[in-house]
């Protein structure tokens, strides 16, 4: 497979000057860029610079405070024999500081992110009212060592949007100083806990800038997210802006921009064998096609009965959904038997109706007590309960988010699966219903009957399978793979609301995708982090004849002092084997994005892989295979690629190993197919499961009161 050239939202400039001077001084300031300690060093030693300066600092223009110019060539290139160039660490200050005062003066709201680079909003339109909107581009200064020259990144970001009414409004009088973030003030991007004196003596001037909690305060609900095509949107945006504002005589003045965007050639690999997945009855490359087709890989004969929870007054969308269930709208989803070759049962007396619906836990647990009581509720046999909650997950209110997590939790405890549907989302805020007669013990029962939104047993599918994953079950897996590898993903989520941060980890696979169990912590237990990989690597030992090598697939780059922990258990176990050390970036490259020109969505197909800065490289994971169509499924997005480093330890070796492309291509078709073991629908996902299912967990965990899980414990998948 040839590969296209792609290309890249990087622009190559050249300098201006062939020398700059600059002003030094000791006083910090906002327009000011600090020298390293070395870089301090060597310039007191060339002007002669006074011994109490403890730190210096360069400006761009004289002020009262500076007494020393310093003029230095900007490479090696114009250097006289014996003279000192600007660093490139300077220069990229340099630059980024020049970039910033350039947009200003065009009247651009501008900030300085925490990596360094310049943001700047311009206007756009709000989705929300009363509001204004700005759309956020980040400009990134960066030197690439392999071509020798600098660079530019133009970073299209999100939408931001500030409300129009300034912090001295009367609107905000009852309003808790937490709600405000970063504010808008004249033309200056601050946060509120920062603003400076200028801003606070000038409230009546300064605007908030949305976020979620004071969104919520404002009571404006979320638009629907937008999943057209990002690459079209994304492209458009960046040429816009380089026409605006880049593409100008006053930034000629700063630097020299060299015609268009950077062009590179990926590698590739064909991924279409890849996309096969196993059923139970044979194969297919789509969950959704071969799920009710070919049935699930594994068979459950476990006893399983379905119960409902939920509100009194939301028994007609049980009654509906239970309809559904069984099989009676076959041409809109053929039943829980039938697609998951599972008796679907339920049984009298046994579904929980609240009335309390602000505080429905007391009597929930009181009702499954009961239940276990009377032997309604039995341990020869395994429950679902299907949760018909009143409440939206992500309602802006943090006692209505919690009764989720409660019940998640109170459930487990009792061994109890649970589902929740939205009762909003499947019904509607209308509550249509229809009164239904049917037979019922040798009479007739008139019942009413919800009538469910148009479309809503699309979501029936991703229900079954998810119920079937939690059960402990296998919906679908890869082939069998030659080398045998145990897989183990790491994520993490940090909770705002709660302010933890909890690491998911131990997620255990085998090569061919069967889930082997996991565990969870927080971010500091790296030693139980470390024996829990140890009884994975153990368990997988004695099931198998031989282990090639353990992959880990890591939220972040792993530093040698998280590994050492690792290789120690592993040496415990007489294993001499490599590890392969997988760093994705959780989110999709947002920062660096390569665009394929030639076709009309300008998606590069799956398997591209593209070499970047500081031995990353950007992947491309999506559902395109084939180069030769413009075919796509809208439905499973348009994913932009991962960002992606690979370290290679050989046993009890500090150093990483530099591997070959023909090693890495295999630990990409990896990472490629465990993106296709999301177990939480029959739509395709592109993050690799073995983050996306740690990431779900440490999300619920921090909610728990108990890290006691029951018997479901670890080896089942609840949490999806």
């Amino acid at each position: 497979m040839t590969p296209k050239p792609l290309t890249l939202n990087v622009l190559k400039f050249e300098h201006v000057d062939k020398k700059i001077t600059v002003y030094l001084t000791k006083a910090p300031s906002i327009n000011a860029i600090k020298f390293s300690e070395e870089e301090a060093k060597q310039l007191k030693s060339e002007y002669d610079l006074p011994e109490d300066w403890s730190a210096v600092y360069a400006l761009i223009k004289p002020d009262t405070t500076t007494v020393f110019a310093a003029t230095k060539a900007v490479s090696p290139a114009f250097c006289q024999e014996g003279e000192f160039c600007w660093s490139i660490s300077f220069l990229k200050k340099y630059y980024t500081l020049r970039l910033s005062n350039y947009f200003k003066s065009l009247g651009l709201p501008c900030r300085t992110n925490f990596v360094s680079d310049t943001e700047v909003w311009v206007k756009a339109q709000s989705p929300y009212p009363n509001c204004s909107g700005y759309k956020a581009y980040t400009v990134r200064i960066q030197f690439n060592y392999e071509e020798q020259s600098f660079e530019m990144v133009v970073i299209v970001g999100e939408l931001h949007s500030v409300y129009n009414q300034p912090l001295s409004n009367a609107v905000f009088a009852e309003t808790n100083t937490d709600l405000f973030g970063w504010v808008l003030f004249e033309s200056e991007i601050q946060h509120h806990k920062f603003m400076s004196e200028r801003a606070r003596r000038n409230m009546n001037r300064v605007f908030p800038c949305l976020h979620p909690a004071l969104r919520a305060r404002l009571n404006f609900s979320v638009p629907a997210p937008d999943k057209s095509n990002r690459y079209l949107k994304h492209f458009d945006e960046m040429e816009r802006f380089k026409s605006m504002f880049l593409e100008t005589e006053g930034l000629a003045a700063i630097l020299s921009l060299k015609g268009d965007w950077k062009v590179a050639t990926p590698q590739v690999f064909d991924t279409k064998a890849l996309k096969t997945l196993q059923f139970g009855e044979g194969k297919h490359a789509q969950p959704k096609y071969g799920m009710p087709q070919l049935g699930p890989k594994e068979l459950i004969t476990d006893e399983i009965v379905f119960l409902f929870i939920g509100h009194e007054d939301d028994k007609p969308l049980a009654l509906t959904i239970d309809d559904y269930f069984r099989g009676n709208y076959p041409t809109e989803f053929k039943g829980i038997s039938e697609y998951l070759k599972m008796h679907y049962q339920t049984e009298p007396h046994l579904s929980i109706w609240f009335k309390d619906k602000e505080n429905p836990i007391s009597e929930i647990e009181a009702a499954i007590k009961q239940r276990k009581a009377q032997q309604v509720i039995v341990s020869s046999k395994r429950y679902v309960a299907i949760y018909l909650s009143p409440h939206a997950k992500t309602s802006s209110s943090q006692q209505k988010r919690k009764i989720y997590f409660d019940l998640k939790e109170l459930l487990l405890t009792h061994s109890i699966i649970a589902q929740t549907i939205d009762v909003a989302k499947a019904w509607g805020y209308k509550r249509q219903s229809l009164n239904v007669t049917e037979e019922s013990n040798g009479g007739k029962k008139t019942f009413r009957k919800a009538l469910v939104k148009e479309k809503f047993y699309y979501s029936l599918a991703n229900i079954a399978v998810a119920v079937y994953a939690k059960l402990g079950a296998t919906p679908w897996c890869f082939e069998a793979q030659e080398s045998k590898e145990l897989v183990i993903g790491i994520s993490a989520y940090t909770s705002r609301e709660l302010g933890k941060k909890y690491i998911g980890s131990a997620f255990s696979f085998t090569n061919e995708g069967q889930f082997g169990g996991f565990e969870c912590f927080s971010q500091h237990q790296i030693t139980e982090l470390a024996g829990s990989i140890k009884l994975a690597v153990k368990k997988f030992y004695n099931s198998n004849e031989a282990i090639n090598r353990l992959v880990i697939h890591f939220y972040k780059r792993l530093s040698y002092r998280d590994l050492k922990p690792i290789q120690n258990v592993l040496a415990e176990l007489k294993l001499e084997i490599p590890v392969v050390v997988v760093s994705i970036n959780k989110g999709f490259s947002d920062d660096l994005v390569g665009f394929d020109l030639s076709a009309t969505h300008k998606m590069p197909i799956s398997g591209n892989y593209l070499a970047i800065n500081n031995k990353q490289y950007l992947l491309y994971n999506n559902q395109l295979t084939d180069s030769t169509t413009d075919k796509i499924d809208e439905r499973e997005g348009f994913p932009f690629p991962l960002k992606i480093s690979v370290q290679k330890y050989l046993p009890n070796s500090k150093i990483a190993e530099v591997m070959s492309e023909v090693e890495l291509i295999p630990v990409f078709e990896q990472v490629c197919r465990f993106s296709l073991l999301y177990w939480k629908s029959v739509s395709r996902q592109w993050l690799p499961v073995t983050l996306r299912y740690p990431e779900m967990l440490a999300q619920i965990a921090p909610h728990f009161k108990y890290k006691d899980w029951g018997e479901l414990g670890s080896d089942s998948l609840w949490f999806l």
